[in-house]
């Protein structure tokens, strides 16, 4: 009988360890991201709110206004549709990459634009 308690104690001991260092990276915040469009630096705004493996979030530019939608995170990577306005027009673009901490970087990609490389630091 104290082996089987002790055991019990010892596999929730475990994992209430294991819980309680594995914190879920999250996306939540004010970020500052730099598109290089074939050389052409592209500033945006964008703040992301995410909850649970899912995230939304808006941007803003000298270009104009955006959404984003369909965020997932599945540990350090990330996927969503950006939906930014490009010379008055809305245009969709597949939006991927990976963060840690305070940076992130990945790429936009578009059949008419191609494949946008972007960095990020989330804002302080």
């Amino acid at each position: 009988m104290k082996i089987s308690i002790l055991l019990l104690t010892l596999v929730l001991s475990l994992t209430a360890f294991g819980t309680s260092t594995s914190t879920a990276a999250d996306l939540t915040g004010k970020w500052s991201l730099a598109a290089d469009a074939g050389g052409q630096v592209i500033y945006v705004a964008v703040e992301l709110k995410q909850t649970g493996e899912t995230f939304t979030g808006t941007t803003s530019s000298d270009m104009g206004a955006g959404t984003i939608d369909g965020g997932k995170v599945t540990g350090k990577n990330f996927a969503a549709t950006l939906h930014a306005t490009v010379q008055g027009s809305i245009v969709d673009f597949a939006m991927a990459g990976t963060f840690e901490g305070d940076s992130m970087s990945g790429t936009l990609n578009n059949s008419q634009f191609g494949s946008i490389p972007f960095t990020a630091t989330k804002d302080k």
